[in-house]
């Protein structure tokens, strides 16, 4: 499964979120949800260690490993993407108490991990129905992909970790200098 390239959201959504021309602007100064903010560290904490399993499985596509091999990275892998589907559902059952970027995130994060997920399990379902073919041209590209989504992933929830402790310190100078709303 190929997929397109959403390389160039990390500029877009520090650009966008932070322009106080954006329609976002009044909303997202709207307290951010503790919470929200703890369940998407803990995203990324998981994603990383997801990134890192999608790298040692494409590390084996270098090697002559057993399809074994394969099979016990992929359960890994299975493991870390429920855990960040986990949290990615109790992000979605906290919409209400979100701000505004919080809820950016969690739109953006769900597709994201859908597809990741649906990769996955593809990956293991080909490993499955033929596991002398895990040295193929056609099965690199499905670990190819799969580390790529793994890797997005573990970029776009850094980078909105990131955003959220930039605001948090930009909310505090802001209270601190006593500035009036708006004109940041």
């Amino acid at each position: 499964m190929m997929r397109r390239k959403i390389r160039p959201y990390a500029a877009l959504l520090l650009g966008g979120l932070l322009a106080t021309t954006s329609p976002l602007s009044a909303e997202s100064r709207k307290t951010d949800s503790e919470q929200v903010s703890k369940l998407l560290s803990d995203a990324k904490s998981e994603a990383l260690v997801l990134e890192r399993d999608a790298e040692q499985l494409t590390a084996f596509t270098q090697s002559s490993v057993s399809w074994q091999s394969y099979a016990d990275q992929l359960s890994q892998i299975r493991t870390h993407v429920n855990k960040v589907g986990s949290i990615i559902q109790q992000l979605n059952d906290l919409r209400v108490i979100s701000s505004q970027w919080q809820k950016i995130a969690i739109n953006r994060l769900t597709p994201l991990l859908n597809e990741l997920a649906d990769n996955t399990q593809q990956t293991i379902t080909r490993l499955n129905a033929n596991p002398d073919a895990v040295h193929s041209v056609s099965y690199r590209k499905y670990v190819s992909t799969h580390r790529e989504l793994a890797t997005d992933l573990a970029s776009m929830i850094g980078s909105f970790v990131e955003y959220g402790r930039t605001k948090e310190k930009f909310d505090t100078l802001t209270r601190k200098l006593e500035l009036p709303e708006g004109q940041q």
